[in-house]
């Protein structure tokens, strides 16, 4: 399989970020949430890029690559309780490209409630909705990313913290997609879907968090656009690695392979690179009890 120049660029910088010496703290940024919240009077900034290139489907030819870049903002507002926000933009193909566009994509807000937070176990809920900003006449976008429908999301998530340094966290949900405006032609009603996720995080020590994911999404129809008409099954495998390169700030880098059909026709790799950076206004968030936690509970919060 070619990879295409961006996709070079993009698996160099990921290798790059390995060899960054720092003292890492792990944060927020696998696909898989976590019930892990960001303490009262916390904020972190944070800028998340995503790729999708080599998709199989006609479909996707003149489209991918796909590029949405999505700066966010995590509040802690009490124990146990944040705030997401983010503002995405979406890209289609690449600036030296006649094909390129750029768009203002959708805003999502959520709310995140851990309500059990124990040594051993936490579990939580998380509810979103998104603010349709985003371009709805384009087919060829699927509802993952910014497509301009006004969505809904509440998910279970559980944890499950079998040492200090080892989590395994689960979601499963409800996603809600809303009706694309095409303009002249007719609107389009996006199915709903199942979200199942499971991801096993390990901290090789306070500086570099290594882990795997397998994210599932099942739309409860198989016409998901008008373009991608028996998509309903999309299931993929992402290792990702964290690290801090200096106090607070915190850099991300993971690969995606799609591993069924459904999804390798949209594409077939995922790119994502993550910064963030958390601002401590509440002072030292340690506990008395956090000796018996996870690593990224004493130093940080983990996602």
């Amino acid at each position: 399989m070619a990879y295409s120049p961006a996709m070079r660029a993009l698996v160099l910088v990921a290798l790059l970020s390995l060899t960054t010496l720092a003292e890492a703290r792990p944060f927020r940024a696998m696909m898989t949430r976590t019930a892990e919240t960001t303490s009262p009077l916390n904020f972190e900034l944070g800028l998340r890029y995503q790729g999708f290139f080599a998709g199989r489907g006609s479909g996707s030819v003149g489209a991918l690559p796909y590029h949405q870049l999505s700066p966010g903002l995590r509040i802690g507002l009490v124990e146990g309780l944040e705030l997401n926000a983010y503002v995405e933009f979406l890209l289609l193909d690449v600036p030296s490209s006649p094909n390129f566009r750029a768009f203002l994509g959708d805003i999502p807000i959520g709310l995140q409630w851990t309500f059990v937070d124990t040594r051993m176990v936490a579990m939580g809920v998380w509810l979103r909705g998104t603010i349709p900003s985003g371009p709805s006449g384009f087919d060829i976008i699927p509802p993952a990313l910014s497509d301009g429908t006004l969505d809904a999301e509440a998910s279970f998530i559980a944890e499950v913290r079998f040492t200090r340094d080892l989590r395994l966290m689960a979601n499963l949900g409800y996603l809600y997609h809303g009706v694309r405006d095409r303009g002249a032609a007719a609107d389009f009603d996006v199915p709903d879907a199942l979200r199942y996720d499971v991801a096993l995080a390990y901290n090789l020590s306070d500086d570099l968090l290594l882990g795997v994911e397998l994210n599932g999404r099942f739309y409860l129809d198989p016409v998901i656009t008008p373009v991608w008409n028996d998509n309903a099954n999309q299931l993929e495998v992402l290792p990702h690695l964290r690290l801090e390169t200096i106090p607070n700030l915190v850099l991300e880098a993971a690969i995606g392979v799609a591993l069924v059909p459904d999804l390798q026709e949209i594409y077939l790799v995922r790119g994502l690179l993550g910064f963030t950076y958390e601002f401590d206004l509440g002072g030292s968030d340690r506990r008395p009890s956090d000796e018996d936690r996870p690593r990224s509970r004493r130093r940080g919060r983990g996602r």
